[in-house]
């Protein structure tokens, strides 16, 4: 069969990615492939063993690819054999359980085979639920194609395993499952991706770590953890007489015997002690310091002359690419908007993000999206291209959460990191910092906010001088702010700080256009992960009444968790589920206690008048100006018209 080739349109600057495969794991790459268009450049090549190392080293050579993904045998043998890194797709538990799901409509013995040795967790997954299945390894395509020929003379009709053991199946007429999933290989591309962006993250580090050193008039020279050259400057070689910045990746001590990088790891603080040296009739006062990643030596550095200012910028930029960070995942064209609702909602996203770096907050129910708007506007910005970071407000305690945002000085509390910590503020430098849940942000902290949004500014806990920052804000809640000012658990000045622009979306029980739409996107999606593509027609048909028939409090994420429900009863059933079936599947809340109904109806009713008592009467006062009213309120136009429409039909 000829090579496949897929990618998305080329962009230079986009992670490049080779799948390799003789097998059926290419096609199943193919089919995924495009859902990460824009993010990646995907390519598919059809190669096992040596034709494989053929194809990755001719595409490393002319197209640019940074990774490979493969699997099974085929693994094993590029990455002894191959210049860039490889990627190993890995089988997890569900798809081990879809594909013997699948294997299962075959009369007669199962047999599920891996590359060299089987996993002891799916051993034991099979004795503890007594599964007649057949579990066999194979160490090379030769032996595995052997193997399949010993089963299917013992009775076995369905091989489930990798891309050769199903060959070889189909080759002998029995059924073959392939074991790598969807899910599986997509998260392979997915790790594929972030590696390469980590990969250019380090060298990009080491490109600033060099700019840096260029420029400072103290020599600095830094080893790996085995003593090797890492860095030098220009300084280091005058001061030394020695061209170190020309011997990277050689011993230090084969150029500079004096300096021993793996005594200054070692525990004897002499090594590390300042001391003068003589070179090239030059006396030289050299220090030296361990390089510390995760609390164990890594390397060394060596100032030679001056040595505080340089081990402090080398130390900032070692933590810069370990900040908590992530791009964003989502644009606007991700937004489900069938409806009018959220089709304004699109067009107020894309002019916020396009007009102005004023803070925005974002109201709604829980599950209702708010994250993916934010990522929208994010992406649709002039930010798109630095860091969007993400904090759950709710999620920590109050000193946790100001270590994270506002980061920590060295010793400003136990347990404090030596070299001390960027906050997230300080990480999304020139990015978009996403707070989830601000209603939820201690009072305290409430007060250091403000000063970060007023100032353009942030100060680590346990530091005195402030650091410069440029960051978008936005921020998002459940809550009723405005309330909560009027009962003083939020500051009223943060809230108008944060509150300059507002998004309200609705949820999706007042949405059914946009319900619809996202409840065939994900029922699809979960039956497609598990293999049942084919079984969807039917329960797309029955999907509409039973989503009509629930109000769906949890919006997004209670839709997402009844359609993976959907897919897994499928399976059980091994048939279409009917619509009882799918009804059984809904979240319904504990029925209240009988008496009780009434009273809570009662008291709503009152709140619900009392509100729109106070509402039409500010209104009054604002002689029917809505907008006035709305801002006197402190809710948005759209919240006063349907507070006021929803009076209207009550």
């Amino acid at each position: 069969m000829p090579n496949l080739f897929h990618a998305v349109p080329t962009r230079s600057d986009l992670p490049c990615v080779l799948v390799v495969s003789a097998y059926e794991l290419a096609d199943v790459a193919l089919s995924v492939a495009p859902q990460f268009q824009g993010r990646a450049q995907i390519r598919i090549e059809r190669g096992n063993l040596d034709r494989g190392v053929e194809l990755v080293k001719k595409a490393i050579a002319q197209d640019g690819v940074e990774v490979v993904v493969s699997a099974g045998s085929n693994a094993s043998y590029l990455r002894s054999r191959i210049d860039a890194p490889l990627v190993t797709v890995r089988v997890g538990g569900f798809d081990i359980m879809a594909a013997l799901a699948t294997a299962r409509a075959a009369q007669g013995d199962i047999a599920l085979v891996f590359f060299r040795e089987i996993p002891d967790d799916v051993a034991r997954f099979l004795r503890n639920y007594d599964l007649p299945v057949q579990l066999h390894a194979y160490e090379s395509e030769a032996h595995a194609h052997a193997l399949v020929e010993q089963l299917a003379a013992s009775g076995v009709t369905a091989i489930v395993g990798p891309g050769v053991a199903v060959r070889a199946a189909h080759q002998r007429g029995l059924r073959g499952v392939l074991l790598y999933s969807r899910d599986s290989i997509a998260a392979a591309i997915e790790d594929a991706i972030q590696l390469v962006i980590s990969r250019r993250a380090e060298r990009s580090e080491r490109e600033r770590l060099a700019a840096v050193l260029r420029h400072l008039d103290s020599g600095v020279v830094a080893t790996d953890a085995q003593g090797l050259i890492l860095a030098a400057n220009p300084a280091a070689d005058a001061l030394t007489g020695v061209a170190l910045t020309s011997a990277v990746g050689q011993p230090l001590q084969q150029w500079l015997a004096a300096l021993d990088p793996l005594a200054v790891q070692g525990s004897d603080d002499a090594a590390r002690v300042a001391r003068v040296q003589e070179w090239a009739q030059r006396k030289v006062l050299v220090h030296g310091q361990p390089i510390m990643e995760s609390g164990r030596p890594n390397g060394a550095v060596f100032t030679l002359e001056r040595s505080s200012t340089v081990e402090q910028a080398f130390r900032k930029l070692r933590a810069h690419e370990r900040e908590r960070s992530r791009p964003a995942r989502y644009t606007l064209a991700h937004v489900v908007q069938a409806s009018a609702q959220m089709q304004a909602v699109v067009r107020r996203c894309e002019t916020v993000a396009a007009l102005t770096e004023a803070p925005v907050l974002i109201t709604g129910a829980t599950g209702v999206g708010k994250e993916l708007i934010a990522q929208g506007i994010h992406s649709a910005s002039r930010r798109r291209g630095q860091r969007f970071v993400a904090v759950n407000c709710g999620a920590l305690t109050e000193s946790l959460l100001e270590s994270e945002l506002f980061g920590y000085e060295d010793g400003a509390f136990t347990g404090a990191r030596r070299e001390g910590k960027a906050g997230l503020f300080e990480a999304a430098h020139r990015g978009t910092v996403f707070l989830d849940e601000i209603g939820e942000l201690p009072f305290a902290l409430q007060t250091r906010l403000l000063r970060v949004l007023q100032e353009r500014e942030v100060t680590r806990v346990g530091a005195n001088a402030p650091v410069a920052i440029d960051i978008r804000v936005l921020a998002a809640t459940h809550r009723d702010l405005a309330a909560m000012v009027r009962t003083g658990r939020f500051r009223e000045d943060l809230y108008f700080r944060i509150a300059v622009l507002r998004i309200d979306l609705a949820p999706l029980a007042e949405r059914p256009e946009d319900l619809q739409v996202l409840a065939d996107m994900m029922v699809q999606t979960a039956m497609r992960e598990i293999g049942l593509a084919q079984s969807m027609a039917p329960v797309l048909r029955l999907l509409p009444a039973v989503v009509a028939r629930h109000r769906w409090p949890g919006n997004a994420r209670e839709l997402h968790n009844f359609a993976q429900r959907v897919a897994v009863r499928c399976v059980e059933l091994a048939s279409t589920p009917d619509l009882a079936d799918l009804m059984a599947l809904i979240d319904l809340p504990a029925a209240p206690e009988a008496a009780q109904p009434a009273a809570d109806a009662s008291l709503a009713t009152e709140r619900t008048h009392h509100e729109l008592r106070h509402i039409q009467q500010v209104l009054a006062d604002c002689d029917g100006d809505q907008n006035a009213a709305a801002k006197a309120l402190g809710i948005s136009r759209t919240t006063l018209w349907r507070r006021l429409k929803g009076s209207a039909r009550g």
